[in-house]
């Protein structure tokens, strides 16, 4: 599993990458199966226009107010709330 997170997220990028998770930053425009964002700093019309989706579709997780056990559970279980 691909995972790219907003190059702004320096510690969970650390922190995902000591578990052994294969983790890019975005700006390196890998097609990723999860891309992992802060709306405070990339907004979701933003994310939109830089991402590399893959043709089986890509997990958005906007990961303001999660932690790092919150966001590990959404990358395994594919599974996100709603954002409304």
């Amino acid at each position: 599993m691909i995972i790219s997170i907003d190059d702004s997220l320096v510690d969970l990028y650390e922190q995902l990458k000591n578990l052994g998770y294969d983790v890019h930053k975005i700006s390196e425009n890998i097609p990723s199966d999860t891309y992992i964002y802060s709306e405070k700093t990339t907004p979701l019309y933003k994310l939109n226009s830089i991402v590399e989706a893959k043709d089986s579709g890509s997990l958005l997780i906007n990961c303001d107010n999660m932690n790092l056990k919150d966001i590990i559970y959404s990358i395994h279980h594919k599974t996100y709330s709603p954002l409304f």
